[in-house]
């Protein structure tokens, strides 16, 4: 066996980045206030009746949004859309907090109030389902019903892991 075994916090999650999975811009809405923020952490989880599972971390403002109005919107990152490798960073590195994230931001606002965003591969309005959201600690869980969702016939979906690489050679070239 060649593997190089992990037993430390930062070594798991070194491991951890090995998982594959897609890559999305999570928006809830309270009232006129929208938010914003990367998410990595998405599954399909029924499909009669359609819902999703995301982990979101509780110090995040779009959390606080998605327990008080029960609704969010993700939105799968096209890997073909140059501009969604900013929207990434626009998205991810930065508080809702400080910052309006949607100042300068093209969105339609979704059936259930979240913003769309119309450079998405995919869509999915959702609503959250109280009693099977659970407490992780530092995340919440929550499943919630796919109330509507769109998808666009050109495009791919980015992964977590192809956006790392991608920054990471840029990052070596300088850029």
């Amino acid at each position: 066996m060649d593997h190089q075994i992990f037993a430390d916090t930062p070594g798991l999650n070194q491991a951890l980045f090995q998982v594959t999975h897609g890559l999305y811009i999570l928006t809830s809405v309270v009232g006129e206030k929208i938010n914003g923020q990367c998410l990595d952490s998405l599954m399909q989880v029924t499909n009669m009746p359609p819902r999703i599972a995301i982990g979101v971390g509780k110090r995040s403002l779009t959390h606080e949004m998605i327990v008080e109005s029960g609704i969010f919107a993700a939105n799968a990152i096209d890997r073909e859309c140059i501009a969604c490798y900013d929207m990434v960073k626009h998205f991810g590195f930065q508080s809702g907090r400080k910052v309006d994230k949607f100042a300068n931001i093209a969105y339609v606002k979704g059936e259930l109030g979240a913003p769309i965003l119309p450079d998405s591969k995919a869509f999915f309005e959702c609503r959250i389902v109280r009693e099977l959201t659970l407490d992780l600690g530092t995340h919440s869980l929550f499943v919630a019903q796919v109330e509507r969702a769109g998808t666009q016939a050109q495009g791919e979906p980015l992964t977590y892991n192809e956006y790392r690489r991608v920054m990471k050679r840029g990052m070596k070239e300088g850029g």
